[in-house]
């Protein structure tokens, strides 16, 4: 090698070894993240499984218990709709606490019910393992746990990752092709040689997954870098007016949209003031028939006022799709790549296996460019005698 490339190949490996070591939390989490509903409804199933009734409860009856048991949150979001008649309705509520310690000032809780009764099946702290540690497991992929600091972390380390796989490409680009073609052979030599050639092969095939990984991530935490995203939040002003009925709300979405399949619904319970002016809105998220499945569940939506019921927007994936250039689309369609979305559950599942290659590279990765250096010490050291 170089110099120029020795100096490249041990940065590349000083931060394989670093990035491991959250690759490898970050790909595990990620992983329970993609198959978290189904997951949770299977291993608790004996908690949020529901005894089939005639009729369930209004929606605006459900939320109102919400409502009552979290008076100072933000607002709430229908995470999880009865699919089936045994299944639960899950909430997600959002609370912002200014008296928190610094960078904790938002928190969120879940809570999920009944829709027959409007019994309280469970609910929690997504900052608490239990009751459930796939809801806390989310939280640890998004922050490590470490709030407004942990998304920082997680963003300088998701730079740190680019940084790693370009100089992973200048110290094996001329193994990339023949990589890429299958026309480099693994040697089973010895452990060194047959983790060397995987390192290469693994790399190059998984350089296009990373490269979206990070971009697509960075698109949801680059705020971090700003210095705005550490202020402390401003005393909350919550919206004590009488409320529209959601049920109406969600029946005006299948107007609009027939066939709508709802994703989420975000009902806010503090106001967000512009001018004096109340700018917060109910939205229904979700998927319009005919929507490419690479394009996120929850980019179509409608957009209420939620005191009156009124229409405020009206948002149609494929029309927003259609209206953009090639760069904007892949930005639209960017977090289908990070939420292994864009496939359905073949997308899903190679997200389980591919989500750990990183942290594989990382470790074999570093494992390789120890014993090339303890070999570079003997060889000197018996020179030097």
């Amino acid at each position: 090698m170089s110099t120029i490339n020795q100096k490249i190949f041990k940065v590349h490996s000083w931060l394989g070894l670093f990035n491991g070591i959250w690759l490898l939390l970050l790909g595990i989490t990620g992983s329970l993240l993609v198959f978290t509903p189904s997951l949770d409804k299977w291993i608790n199933k004996d908690i949020l499984s529901v005894q089939a009734q005639e009729k369930r409860l209004p929606i605006d009856s459900l939320y109102k218990i919400v409502r009552a048991k979290y008076p100072l949150a933000m607002g709430t979001t229908i995470t999880d709709f009865p699919k089936e008649k045994t299944d639960c309705i899950s909430f997600r509520i959002y609370v912002e606490d200014s008296t928190r310690a610094w960078g904790h000032w938002d928190g969120m809780y879940y809570m999920d019910l009944n829709p027959y009764n409007g019994k309280i099946l469970r609910e929690g702290d997504y900052r608490n393992m239990r009751p459930s540690l796939l809801q806390w497991s989310a939280v640890f992929h998004w922050n490590l746990q470490m709030g407004n600091i942990g998304v920082l972390i997680v963003t300088i380390a998701g730079i740190l990752l680019f940084i790693n796989l370009i100089t992973g490409i200048i110290v094996y680009r001329k193994y990339f092709f023949r990589a890429l073609m299958f026309r480099a052979p693994v040697k089973w030599k010895n452990w060194r040689t047959g983790t060397s050639g995987l390192h290469r092969y693994i790399g190059v095939w998984s350089l296009l997954f990373n490269l979206l990984i990070f971009y697509s991530g960075l698109q949801m935490t680059w705020l971090s870098l700003s210095k705005d995203y550490y202020k402390k939040p401003a005393p909350l002003q919550y919206n004590n007016a009488p409320y529209a009925s959601i049920d109406q709300m969600m029946d005006s979405v299948q107007k609009i949209y027939p066939g709508f399949q709802p994703k989420y619904f975000y009902i806010p319970f503090s106001k967000l003031l512009v001018d004096g002016v109340n700018l917060g809105t109910a939205s229904e998220m979700g998927w319009i028939p005919g929507t490419p499945s690479i394009v996120p569940l929850s980019n179509s939506h409608v957009d209420f006022d939620v005191n009156t019921g009124k229409v405020m927007a009206s948002i149609n994936a494929n029309d927003e799709l259609k209206s953009k250039n090639l760069w904007a689309k892949f930005n639209y369609i960017a977090y289908s790549f990070h939420a292994g979305t864009f496939a359905g559950t073949f997308s899903r599942v190679l997200y389980v296996i591919v989500g750990l290659a990183p942290a594989f590279l990382s470790i074999s990765g570093f494992m390789l460019w120890w014993r090339r250096s303890k070999k570079k010490q003997r060889i000197s050291k018996k020179q030097n005698t």
